[in-house]
């Protein structure tokens, strides 16, 4: 499993400090099912995705919609339990995080994620 750090390039803020890469089919397909609630900072990143559903979660979710470009595109700041997102075309991945995370890190649509490693963190 790989985690890596995000920063918003717009604010210089990190935006989550443990994201999993989910870029294998079996990583997408278990997403976040029968896991424990994300943590502040905790996010998973699927590779490529363009659209998520809820079903069987217990707990909503942000969802962030990012384009080739690495741009926010989309965002979903709380999509709840049974709740199927819509398909965002121009999307070419999607990280989830906790319910609210875009307004709490201050992120918008436009703004840039930027990766970091994690031997390349702090």
């Amino acid at each position: 499993m790989s985690f890596i750090s995000l920063i918003n390039s717009r604010t210089g803020e990190y935006i989550a400090t443990s994201v999993l890469l989910a870029d294998s089919f079996w990583l997408r397909l278990r997403g976040l099912l029968g896991r424990s609630p994300l943590k502040p900072y905790e996010g998973l990143w699927l590779i490529p995705c363009q659209q998520v559903h809820m079903l069987g979660m217990h707990y909503a979710l942000s969802i962030w919609f990012i384009n080739s470009k690495s741009e926010v595109c989309h965002i979903i700041d709380q999509l709840e339990p049974g709740k199927i997102s819509p398909r965002i075309r121009e999307a070419v991945s999607i990280i989830e995080f906790p319910a609210g995370w875009g307004a709490k890190s201050d992120t918008h649509v436009g703004d840039i994620v930027q990766r970091q490693s994690e031997n390349e963190n702090r």
